[in-house]
Parts: structure tokens; sequence; C-alpha cells
């Protein structure tokens, strides 16, 4: 089975690191996402940020 996972990676004022993942259907747009955090970082809220977004397999199997 194939997953699309979106993974979000901020690094807040405190100089912490914070993430999120969520399965997605579909990739967000970059455009979209890159105009969000940007702006959250001119209001400082976050200081830095990143994300990818891939494919990912998983195998089921069976419970024994």
């Amino acid at each position: 089975m194939t997953k699309i996972v979106f993974l979000v990676v901020l690094l807040m004022p405190n100089g912490e690191f914070m993430s999120r993942t969520t399965i997605v259907d579909t990739c967000p747009s970059v455009k979209l996402i890159g105009d969000m955090y940007t702006e959250r970082m001119k209001r400082g809220e976050i200081m830095d940020w990143n994300a990818s977004c891939l494919p990912m397999n998983f195998e089921m199997k069976d419970a024994t």
C-alpha cells in the first residue's frame, strides 16, 4: 500500500523544532505552503521551516 506523506518541520523562535506529519491524498501546492510559512516568518511566529511530500510504501502483514 502506498500513502503520500506530507512532513513540515518548523524552527521556533525559542530554538526548538516542531514537526507535523500528515497522510494526504495529493501533495499540497508548493506556492500555497511557501506563502503561508513565509507570512508566519514575517510575523515572527517561526524562524524557519522546511517541508517534504513523498510517497511511502507500507506492507500489510497478516496478523498471526
